[in-house]
């Protein structure tokens, strides 16, 4: 993500001023990751629970606008997470399953920057 929109290094205070090499060998990109993980493991369980689920994204994207974030940078991650993602499904890994990875994450950016926007209001 960094190596094609250096802009969104900017938004996490730990990488400023860094190598994209430093970042990707940095703790604290593992930590991120590993919330952006549990974040989307609490999604999933939550997919039978609309509301729920709306309101854990909304929180979210709120959180997103004190980190720095602009509303739309948050769905550049979409493509940057399935690709992450597919080597670990390996032969799993379908158009269907894509898809499906796909439409949640873009619903879930969707609703993260209407959170943004109202929160900038």
């Amino acid at each position: 993500l960094f190596e094609t929109h250096p802009d969104v290094q900017e938004v996490f205070a730990p990488f400023r001023g860094l190598q994209v090499e430093q970042v990707k060998h940095s703790k604290e990109l593992r930590s991120h990751a590993l919330r952006v993980m549990g974040f989307v493991e609490k999604a999933v369980r939550r997919l039978d629970q609309p509301d729920k689920l709306e309101r854990l994204i909304r929180e979210c994207g709120r959180n997103h606008c004190y980190y720095g974030a602009h509303p739309h940078q948050v769905q550049l991650v979409v493509p940057q997470f399935l690709q992450a993602v597919q080597p670990t499904l390996g032969d799993e890994w379908t158009g269907d399953v894509e898809s499906a990875w796909s439409t949640l994450l873009y619903n879930v950016t969707y609703i993260m920057r209407e959170a943004m926007l109202e929160e900038k209001k």
